[in-house]
C-alpha cells in the first residue's frame, strides 16, 4: 500500500490553447503546492479559431503533442484563451426553478449579445450569491468535443475545459480580500490580442467586456470606461465620486519596468501566468507543427 501522504500527490497536465501556440505544462506534488516540472510551446502554424478546430486541426495537434511519454499524467485540464470564449452576465431571475429554466434563460442571454453566431456554443455560468448576477461563458461546442474525442482513449484524467478569464479572476479576487481593496474593482486582462474588462462590485459581477485589441491598448481601456459611464448609472456614479479605484491588471505582455497609467485609476498588476509568456527562454522546448 502507498503511503498516505503519496497516495495524495497530484499530477496534472495543464494545456492552454492560444491563437498561435498550445502551452503544456505538467504539475506535480501536494494538492495546496505544486511545482511545474515540465513545459513545453508548441508554435502552430494556422491560427486557431473555429475554422480550425471543425476541420480537425485542432484534434491533430492536441493529438500529436499528447503521444509522448512526458505529458502522460495522471490527469488533466484544459485552458482556453479568451480568442475562442465569449463571456457575458447574466441577471438574477427569481422566476427560475428548475434546471432546464435556468439553461434556457442562459441561452437568450447569450443570444441577446451575440446573436444566432452562438446558438449553438457550450454555455455555462459561476455560482452566484441570491440576488446577484452571474458570469457566465461560451465556446465553441466543436472545441469541447474534440477535448473529449482526444482524451478519451487515454489513461489520462480528463479534468475540465476553463476559461482563461476565470483562472485569471480567482487570482484577483484572492488580491482583493489579501489587500482589503474597496468594494469597486476592475479587472483587465490583456492577451492574445484580446482586451477583457470587467467591474467587480462588493463581490458581484456587474460589467464584463471582451474586445479585440488596439494599438494603444491604455486608451482603448479608458474609451471602454468612458463609453460605458454614458450609458450605466452604476458606473458614472463610482467615477463620480473622485476617489481612485483599484484596477487589477493581467497583461503577460507588458515589459516589467513599464508602467500603465489611467486618470483616477491605481493600478495593481496580477503575477503573469507562463501559460501566455511569449518569451522562448521560458519553455524547455519550442517546435513548430507543420501540418
Amino acid at each position: 500500500m502507498l503511503p498516505h501522504w503519496l497516495s495524495l500527490m497530484k499530477d496534472e497536465l495543464n494545456v492552454c490553447i492560444r491563437p498561435n501556440s498550445l502551452i503544456l505544462r505538467r504539475f506535480k506534488g501536494l494538492p495546496a503546492k505544486t511545482t511545474c516540472v515540465d513545459q513545453q510551446k508548441i508554435v502552430l502554424k494556422k491560427t486557431m479559431s473555429q475554422a480550425e478546430i471543425e476541420s480537425g486541426y485542432l484534434a491533430k495537434v492536441l493529438k500529436e503533442a499528447l503521444n509522448v511519454e512526458r505529458w502522460q499524467a495522471s490527469t488533466a485540464t484544459i485552458v482556453v484563451a479568451n480568442h475562442l470564449v465569449r463571456y457575458a452576465l447574466i441577471p438574477w431571475n427569481s422566476e427560475i426553478k428548475t434546471a432546464d429554466e435556468s439553461q434556457a434563460y442562459l441561452h437568450h442571454c447569450f443570444i441577446s449579445v451575440y446573436g444566432d453566431a452562438v446558438a449553438s456554443w457550450n454555455k455555462c455560468q459561476s455560482p452566484a450569491a441570491y440576488g446577484q448576477k452571474a458570469l457566465a461563458s461560451a465556446m465553441p461546442r466543436e472545441l469541447l468535443q474534440t477535448v473529449q474525442d482526444v482524451f478519451s482513449p487515454m489513461l489520462i484524467r480528463f479534468n475540465s475545459v476553463q476559461p482563461y478569464l476565470m483562472t485569471i479572476a480567482n487570482q484577483a479576487i484572492a488580491v482583493i480580500k489579501k489587500q482589503n481593496l474597496q468594494s469597486a474593482c476592475w479587472l483587465a486582462v490583456i492577451a492574445d490580442g484580446r482586451v477583457c474588462l470587467c467591474l467587480l462590485i462588493e463581490g458581484e459581477w456587474c460589467w464584463v467586456k471582451n474586445v479585440q485589441q488596439e494599438t494603444d491598448t491604455v486608451a482603448q481601456i479608458e474609451m471602454l470606461i468612458q463609453r460605458e459611464r454614458l450609458m450605466n448609472n452604476e458606473i458614472d456614479k463610482l467615477l463620480k465620486k473622485g476617489r481612485q479605484l483599484p484596477m487589477l491588471v493581467h497583461w503577460p505582455d507588458l515589459p516589467v519596468n513599464q508602467k500603465i497609467q489611467l486618470p483616477n485609476h491605481r493600478i495593481i498588476k496580477l503575477a503573469s501566468s507562463k501559460l501566455f509568456s511569449t518569451d522562448p527562454a521560458e519553455n524547455q522546448i519550442t517546435r513548430l507543427i507543420t501540418l
